[in-house]
């Protein structure tokens, strides 16, 4: 979200992947913090995009934005916000008096009486395209999941207009990358809760509950193809003079409902534009989006917003609007694309056209897979998908987020073939399998190591499987073998044995993890004669992982 900030005081690796239920919960742990976003309809602070009053007004009533849960003060208190890439401030409490819809204000939560609250006596607010905030900076403690953020400031309002929900800026100080106090993101780092300062946001699809954020770390099974680093353009050389998430596109293309492609624009580094996830929908200048107009005639413009509204039927259709960075690609499925408005019976095009400040909003995050690195001012972008969950950390240094990165899943509308051999009695052949879920096991061997004076003499560890997470008491010198088992099974594992006390030296953990899979024949390519349909065949996985805590 675009804002100006007014009267603010100055305040003196890619390690060894994770892997993690596929549930899309809150996951806290190893340097990596993912919390789950949810796509919330009506009335919000978001607005759409420059100049037009009337139509924020509307946005305010009709579209979508994302909020994560905080919990803040003592004792905890659940605040939901707005999760805003266009902002850096994060404030609670709006006016609900004054929002467009109070009942729904109320939804969110708010922050009332805090033991451990410090006021700090400071005036500060933000000015919105349509609304304010006027807040005052205090400071508190702020809880993500269980990850407890100490001395945090932040601001609570004392009045706002037209806003529904607080916000959680995820962006910069416009100054520069080192604000005068420390944002909830350097706290995460200086805290220790992360190895440095970048995230992943995946916002996801209107019709997806899979959005998240992931602050220290990234999810490979959440996009394909390459993870394209782009350099953030410094405030210098940016649209605008401030320092914000822009970056340069390099081309445009529409793929219509017959399959054939329009090209809007090729040209390296030919168009900056901002990541904003407070936007709406997207903005870009008119050179661009009179082409992209023109791939819409059935586009009409609306007279009391200046937007253009198009049939609500063209979601159904399998056109896409897709955007070049480097080697990725990030294709917009129409029903992303269009912002559709339900309740009025309307669609709009998903972009407008404004020649100062062009802007990637929803219209594009959702079909998006971006990682933010603000220590290296470097953004990652890919094509997101949704093939599973395989978190990685993001470390420290120029390669915190690994050069070359690409993601597990296929794109979309492709499709995987495994090869095995088969034995029958006619010769092997080749042929198309598939898994039942059904026939894949799992089993984890942990032997656990540790010197004869250590003192250990055991350590309780947990493995997560697809039915449930088994806790387990490895004596040292031994080896335990789990696998996905009954509750009652796992009663019996379930059991802690303590460090002696005097201990100072770390075990070692060396796990082997063993995953059978079942595949079953279902078709064979034309030149196989004789096809086993049918025919079972199994496949044992075993790989081994060493720990040193």
């Amino acid at each position: 979200m675009r804002s100006t900030l007014y009267a603010l005081a100055a305040w003196p690796l890619a390690a060894q992947a994770l892997e993690f239920l596929d549930d899309n919960k809150n996951v806290e742990e190893g340097g990596i913090m993912r919390y789950s976003l949810t796509a919330a309809k009506g009335a919000r602070s978001k607005h759409l995009h420059r100049r037009q009053d009337t139509a924020e007004l509307q946005s305010q009533e009709t579209g979508y934005f994302y909020s994560i849960e905080l919990e803040i003060g003592t004792p905890p208190q659940a605040v939901s916000v707005n999760f805003d890439t266009g902002s850096s401030e994060l404030w609670v409490n709006p006016e609900c008096s004054k929002a467009t819809d109070p009942a729904f204000c109320q939804s969110f939560g708010r922050y009332n009486a805090s033991k451990t609250f410090v006021d700090t006596k400071a005036d500060g607010g933000i000015k919105y395209g349509t609304g304010y905030v006027d807040f005052v900076y205090g400071y508190d403690y702020v809880q993500l999941g269980s990850s407890r953020i100490s001395q945090q400031l932040f601001g609570v309002a004392t009045d706002s207009e037209f806003a529904s929900i607080g916000i959680l800026g995820a962006g910069p100080n416009l100054s520069g990358w080192t604000s005068s106090y420390p944002l909830v993101i350097d706290n995460l780092a200086k805290q220790g809760f992360i190895n440095s300062r970048a995230f992943s946001l995946d916002i996801r699809g209107l019709d997806s509950d899979r959005g998240s954020v992931i602050y220290g770390g990234i999810d490979t099974k959440k996009f394909s193809g390459p993870l394209v680093k782009r350099p953030i353009i410094p405030a210098a050389s940016s649209p605008d003079g401030y320092t914000r998430y822009w970056i340069y596109m390099d081309g445009m293309t529409i793929t219509t409902e017959d399959g054939s492609h329009v090209e809007i624009f090729n040209k390296p580094n030919g168009q900056p534009v901002l990541l904003d996830s407070g936007y709406t929908v997207s903005t870009l200048p008119s050179s661009i989006f009179t082409k992209i107009l023109a791939a819409f005639p059935m586009a009409h413009i609306e007279a009391s917003s200046g937007d253009y509204l198009v049939p609500c039927d063209i979601i159904d259709t399998p056109g896409s609007v897709n955007f070049q960075f480097g080697d990725a690609t990030v294709s917009v499925d129409y029903k992303d694309f269009i912002w559709q408005q339900p309740d009025l019976g309307i669609c709009k095009l998903g972009v407008s056209q404004d020649d100062d400040f062009p802007v990637l909003g929803d219209t594009f995050l959702r079909a998006a897979y971006v990682v933010f690195d603000w220590d290296n001012q470097n953004i990652h972008v890919a094509k997101n998908e949704d093939c599973g969950t395989h978190l990685i950390p993001i470390g420290k240094g120029a390669d915190a987020v690994p050069s070359g990165l690409k993601g597990d899943c296929a794109a979309a509308g492709q499709t995987t073939t495994s090869a095995v051999q088969t034995t029958s009695a006619a010769a092997s052949t080749s042929a198309r399998v598939s898994t039942s879920a059904a026939a894949t096991t799992t089993s984890v061997a942990i032997t656990t190591t540790a010197p004869a004076t250590s003192g250990l003499k055991a350590t309780t560890s947990s493995h997560r499987f697809a039915n449930g997470t088994v806790t387990y008491s490895v004596p040292h010198g031994r080896t335990t073998v789990i696998s996905e088992i009954s509750s009652a099974a796992a009663t019996q594992l379930d059991t802690t044995t303590a460090p002696a006390s005097g201990t100072t030296a770390a075990p070692t953990y060396t796990s082997t993890f063993t995953t059978t899979n079942v595949y079953t024949i279902t078709s064979c390519p034309p030149s196989v004669t004789n096809c086993p349909v049918g025919h079972v065949t199994t496949e044992v996985v075993t790989a081994y992982t060493t720990w040193c805590p």
